[in-house]
């Protein structure tokens, strides 16, 4: 009999059934005593963005004080648990948690009888008397079991293992157990250094998959999953996953690192994109704002900055204070001369002149941001990588390098190693060019920027040979410019080339500036109508690139904005059915730097 359960153990079904849902793959996430409310908040970041497979269940159960947090924020495909609860309801039982007030939070599953629990002297009835008061009120269980070190090399690890599942098989129903999946932990091998074999876990689950059919019958057996909670990692998964009776882990340290996708993922093709390891090159005003980007994105680290002109104790000052974001949300600190200390993460710090000196690899840099405006050719850009870097995004337009522009033309993307992130204006009125072309056709298009104020441009009247308007004082004057922006945008739509060029006005504010598109259509609409089309692409094929307003905001509502474009219903205006001008606004440089982070995270996973 209990060959032809093991027969039919690798046999997981992954449909959406009742029936069908037994033994489809399970990884339970324990975060155990760990994390404080950002870096919580900072996990549910990281699992929201991570590519996990449809194909497992997978539940995280964080310490109580956060779970509703967790729950509140966290995707809908991941389920939250709790790491225990005490055998009866509420009342006056000060520091217990209930099954009840789980139930009521809207949790789902709850871990019981965790070595760590047991440690601290809970019998196994008591645990089955949790387990199953647990399940009365609705909640489903991880029932722990495993041994210690004694008992391994003893050879009584059955001895030890099967009391704690006797005393689950003797209050569960059998309709009790379609919601108990069982988490063997190898104590021994929980944090000491030694690891069990695949072969080891394998023989072990068995063993427990066999004595289940004794005691609680073939049909418990067959359909209960049972999975390994001995420190698995992205690394051990697959082997461990290979065996026939293992049907998932439960997670400790692991579920609170990049790699918890890796171990999701470990059955599937799902490509597992995990954070990827970033470099600046010019700390100026994208560069800053950059860093300030990647402090709430868990997917990206910055781990090293160059600059040859500020030393490190000026970096701690400039990222500290900024007269139009605002004060650093972090602690900065200068550790020494090559080290910079953001939010408690290190990063190192160079200072060459030379691109091809910078030693990216010793910090482990994957993509560098080019953010000094001078090495923008794919041949200057390229210099980044005789010092290991492997991709190169530059923050500026290119004469040769591709140019992406996020929600535009990124599907593009064929793996290049140095792109272009186009300019601030481009990623502005690209997303609002193509939504008109794709519905009503734009048969042509003048655009003017109002731009604010940026560092090229002088304080006081100054020489500027090339561009002598461009040589007044910034602040005391509006100055007509030129831009391509315009004209960038078709080259990441091919369909405007020609279509479009522009100017720009260059005002005395800070920061946030605005696009003018003023455009004829092939198919003519009323104002309302396209409005309705930004507004519908706002919400869907553009949501987090182009955002909507109709509210009667000014260019200061905007500063921080991480959209690329925010398109104002209340400040354009049609003359025509097929003449008509656009508005949207833009943080020239917060929704900038912002597309940097995410074209980067874009060509991770597309690599």
């Amino acid at each position: 009999m209990y060959s032809k359960i093991a027969a039919q153990v690798s046999k997981r079904s992954f449909h959406s059934s009742t029936a069908d849902l037994a033994r489809k793959f399970f990884i339970g996430g324990n975060w155990k005593c760990n994390g404080s409310v950002s870096q919580v908040d900072e996990l549910v970041t990281m699992l929201n963005s991570m590519e996990l497979t449809s194909e497992t269940e997978v539940v995280v159960c964080p310490s109580q004080v956060y779970v509703q947090g967790v729950k509140d924020k966290l995707r809908t495909d991941v389920s939250v648990g709790a790491q225990d609860c005490w055998t009866g309801g509420n009342g006056a039982f000060t520091g217990e948690t209930s099954a009840d007030m789980l139930s009521d939070m809207g949790v789902n599953w709850v871990i019981i009888g965790h070595s760590e629990r047991r440690e601290k002297g809970e019998a196994n009835e008591e645990v089955a008397a949790k387990a199953k008061y647990a399940l009365d009120k609705g909640l489903s269980v991880l029932a722990c079991c495993g041994e210690p070190l004694e008992n391994r090399e003893a050879g009584t690890t059955n001895d030890f293992v099967f009391p704690q599942i006797k005393a689950y098989a003797d209050v569960f129903t059998k309709e009790d157990w379609e919601k108990v999946v069982i988490a063997y932990e190898p104590i021994w091998a929980i944090g000491t250094g030694l690891t069990a074999t695949p072969e080891q876990a394998q023989e072990t689950h068995a063993d427990i998959r066999k004595y289940l059919g004794e005691i609680a019958g073939a049909e418990v057996a067959e359909n209960t999953r049972i999975l390994y909670g001995g420190s698995a990692s992205g690394a051990t998964a697959p082997g461990l996953s290979e065996k026939a009776d293992i049907d998932g882990f439960l997670v400790g340290g692991a579920s609170l690192k990049a790699e918890f996708a890796d171990i999701v993922n470990c059955q599937t093709t799902v490509n597992s994109v995990k954070p990827v390891n970033i470099g600046i090159n010019g700390f100026g005003r994208i560069g800053r704002l950059v860093m300030r980007a990647a402090q709430n994105d868990p997917m990206v680290n910055v781990v090293a900055v160059n600059d040859p002109f500020i030393p490190t104790n000026y970096m701690e000052y400039m990222l500290q204070y900024d007269t139009v974001h605002g004060q650093y949300p972090a602690e900065v600190i200068a550790d020494s001369d090559s080290t910079l200390s953001v939010g408690g993460k290190p990063l190192t710090v160079f200072g060459e002149m030379d691109p091809s000196k910078i030693a990216w690899g010793s910090a482990d840099v994957d993509y560098v941001i080019e953010s000094t405006g001078v090495f923008t050719s794919i041949e200057k850009a390229s210099m980044h990588m005789e010092g290991g870097a492997k991709k190169v995004v530059i923050s500026a337009p290119s004469p040769d390098a591709p140019m992406h522009v996020m929600g535009v033309n990124h599907l593009e993307y064929d793996g290049a190693d140095i792109v272009s992130n186009a300019s601030c204006t481009t990623n502005c009125l690209a997303p609002i060019a193509k939504t008109i072309n794709d519905e009503f056709g734009l048969k042509e298009g003048l655009m003017t920027t109002v731009h604010a104020v940026t560092a090229t441009q002088q304080t006081v009247d100054g020489p500027s040979q090339k561009d002598w308007r461009g040589g007044r004082a910034a602040c005391y004057n509006i100055i007509p410019s030129s831009t391509g922006a315009a004209k960038a945008v078709g080259k990441v739509i091919p369909a405007l080339d020609g279509k479009l060029t522009g100017m720009s006005f260059r005002v005395p504010t800070a920061n946030v500036s605005v696009v003018d598109l003023t455009c004829r259509l092939d198919k003519g609409a009323s104002y309302e109508t396209i409005c309705a089309a930004l507004k519908n692409a706002s919400e869907t094929n553009m949501k987090g690139i182009l955002g909507y307003t109709d509210k009667q905001v000014v260019s200061s509502d905007f500063i921080s904005c991480p959209y690329s474009s925010i398109f104002d219903e209340k400040a354009g205006i049609s003359l025509t059915d097929d003449f008509v001008k656009l508005v949207s606004w833009y943080d020239n440089e917060a929704g900038y730097s912002q597309r940097c982070l995410d074209l980067i995270k874009h060509m991770e996973k597309t690599n």
